[in-house]
């Protein structure tokens, strides 16, 4: 009688090992599946290039605010191209876009260096009518495609 309590035991343990497995494996999957059902809620992906006088913008950033509303949202601007994923974009209608990059820095300096010492303001290579004056406009619609080229001239 022993013998077989401890049987039924090990056989009970190897069980509960590969339900449990079984339920994290099962999980994971359903949790990996998760990620391509964000709710956007109406939301658009936006993407685009910039670039100044004919070159891309190497390191600059893209702000679309809302003529009439409340939400906005940005990216960084690399290489001269911008990307705002549909989880992170902008329900369909009218953005006024602003858009800054300034001179890169002259000399690699350490962040404790930057910190304590920060030194002048860079140069705002992109003129006030694409930033702090911006009349520029773009329609983002739920139709898409939201690409939107900025080919900026400085002259």
């Amino acid at each position: 009688m022993p013998q077989q309590f401890f049987l039924t035991l090990g056989s009970r343990v190897r069980a509960c090992r590969m339900l449990s497995i079984a339920l994290s494996l099962f999980a994971f999957i359903t949790l990996l599946g998760c990620e391509s059902a964000v709710d956007t809620d109406g939301r658009q992906a936006l993407s685009g290039n910039v670039s100044l006088n004919g070159a891309p913008i190497q390191d600059g950033s893209i702000r679309f605010e809302p003529v009439a509303g409340k939400t906005a949202s940005g990216s960084t601007i690399t290489d001269g191209q911008y990307t705002i994923p549909a989880a992170k974009g902008l329900k369909p209608g009218k953005y006024r876009v602003f858009i800054n990059a300034v001179e890169p820095e002259t000399e690699e300096r350490s962040v404790d260096d930057l910190m304590n010492n920060p030194g002048p303001a860079r140069k705002e290579l992109i003129p006030a009518k694409y930033n702090t004056k911006s009349d520029v406009t773009v329609e983002i619609t739920e139709a898409g495609p939201n690409e939107f080229d900025f080919p900026i001239d400085s002259k």
